[in-house]
């Protein structure tokens, strides 16, 4: 099978977003997750393979000739949703903070910024200011509660041999 008649086979996966992945997923197994069964030794032994990833890819393919979900389909709708409910939980938390007087209701957060005040790059969780301000957020919660604050960088009791 040339090259050309592969790409001619697989436009349609591809134009549909599936990776390299996807289409040997989808030549290994079926949409309901069973696996194809092999009663071959070698793929010497296909007597017309263009006919045989056809046959496998056809599976995957509705009657208006539409791809499937895939794997890699899958695996982004769950983060989306996941993303989605940790967002809907983020704010879900807020509220309740709010409501409890924990957290002023006026202070911008990072699920969402203050109009008038946007959130700078040193004022976001991966800014340069974000690990000064981590730190000394430890410190004080370490120190309120009476515990000494362990830095990576101090010189350790240990030997180094364990």
């Amino acid at each position: 099978m040339t090259a050309r008649y592969l790409r001619w086979l697989l436009k349609p996966f591809f134009l549909a977003g599936a990776t390299a992945h996807d289409v040997l997923h989808a030549l290994d197994v079926r949409p309901d997750d069973s696996r194809w069964t092999y009663t071959w030794s070698s793929t010497n032994e296909i007597r017309h393979v263009p006919g045989w990833v056809r046959h496998r890819l056809e599976s995957w393919t509705g009657h208006d000739g539409r791809v499937r979900p895939l794997p890699s389909h899958r695996a982004a709708a769950d983060t989306a949703q996941r993303r989605a409910a940790q967002e809907a939980r983020k704010h879900e938390w807020r509220a309740r903070a709010v409501a409890t007087g924990i957290v002023d209701a006026s202070a911008p957060w990072v699920g969402q910024p203050d109009a008038a005040n946007p959130p700078a790059a040193a004022q976001t969780s991966t800014g340069a200011g974000a690990v000064e301000r981590g730190v000394a957020l430890a410190r004080r919660l370490l120190q309120a509660r009476g515990l000494p604050m362990i830095s990576p960088f101090s010189r350790s009791r240990w030997p180094r041999s364990i």
